[in-house]
C-alpha cells in the first residue's frame, strides 16, 4: 500500500515546526488530507451517500491501522540512521532491515483483511478501481506538494 506509505512521507516532509505545534499541526494536515481523500473517492468511484458513510467508516481504519505500521517502521528506520557513525552492529543492521520486509508483510496483510470488508460496502467495478483511485490520489498530492514547494 504505497499510498499510505506516499502519504505518510508527504506529512513527515511538511511539518517542520516547533514540537507542540507540529504535533497539532500534524494533526489538522492529516484531517484536511483525510477530508480531501474522502472527497477525491467519493466522485472518482461514484459512491452513493450510504456506501460513502460505509465505506470510509472502514476505509479510515486501514489507514490508521498502516499508518500505525509505517510509524512504527520509520521510528526503527530513525534509529539506525541516528546512530553515531560506526555503533551500529551488522546485528542490528539485520534486525532493522529484517523489521522493514515484515513491514510489507503486514501492510499486504491489513490490506486483503479490509478489501474482504468493503466487497459487502462497493461493486465490483469500485472494488477494482479502489486501488487506481488510491495511486491518482498519491500521484494529485504529490504534484500539489511540489507546486507548493516551488512558491516558496
Amino acid at each position: 500500500m504505497k499510498l499510505i506509505y506516499a502519504i505518510s512521507i508527504a506529512l513527515a516532509l511538511c511539518c517542520a515546526c516547533p514540537a507542540f505545534a507540529q504535533n497539532r499541526e500534524r494533526k489538522q494536515f492529516r484531517d484536511d488530507i483525510r477530508e480531501y481523500k474522502h472527497n477525491y473517492f467519493r466522485q472518482k468511484l461514484d459512491l452513493t451517500r450510504e456506501q460513502a458513510n460505509a465505506f470510509f467508516d472502514i476505509y479510515d481504519q486501514m489507514d490508521d491501522a498502516v499508518t500505525a505500521l509505517n510509524d512504527e517502521a520509520r521510528s526503527v528506520e530513525t534509529k539506525i540512521y541516528e546512530a553515531p557513525e560506526g555503533t551500529v552492529t551488522d546485528l542490528e543492521y539485520e534486525n532493522a532491515t529484517r523489521i522493514l520486509l515484515e513491514v510489507k508483510q503486514k501492510e499486504a496483510d491489513i490490506e486483503k483483511e479490509y478489501y474482504a470488508k468493503f466487497e459487502s460496502i462497493l461493486n465490483k467495478r469500485q472494488l477494482f478501481e479502489l486501488r487506481k483511485v488510491e495511486r491518482d490520489f498519491t500521484i494529485q498530492l504529490l504534484r500539489y506538494h511540489r507546486k507548493a514547494g516551488k512558491k516558496e
